[in-house]
């Protein structure tokens, strides 16, 4: 218990810093509301819709699907670069393999004019 004390100081102090600064905001913060609060982001960009029932552009979400993709690609190789040595040639045929396929995606999405980017 001896070496906690600091710690316990430390939390102490932390706590009592943070119910000080919610009191001094309550008590010296602006009381008027500002009408921007009620919309669902307050980044001060009036809504378009106020029913947040507008469309989307294709473009964002194919994009996002393709970085998802790509992401998940280098998710996969990691673990085969870890044990490359234990899974020899056929999990080097198997690496190259899945990078050939997702090259293939790849190569598919840029002829389509998926990675073309149109406002």
């Amino acid at each position: 218990m001896e070496g906690y004390g600091a710690l316990l100081i430390f939390a102490g102090v932390a706590v009592i810093v943070g119910l000080a600064h919610a009191v001094m905001n309550d008590m010296l913060g602006t009381k008027k509301k500002d009408p921007m609060e009620d919309y669902p982001y307050e980044c001060g960009v009036p809504l378009y819709d106020p029913e947040a029932r507008g469309t989307f552009k294709q473009g964002y979400y194919l994009l996002g699907l393709l970085l998802i993709l790509f992401d998940i690609e280098a998710a996969y190789l990691f673990p085969w670069a870890v044990v490359f040595e234990e899974i020899g040639l056929f999990g080097l045929i198997e690496a190259i393999l899945f990078i050939f396929i997702l090259t293939l995606g790849f190569v598919y999405a840029w002829a389509k004019g998926a990675l073309r980017w149109q406002v």
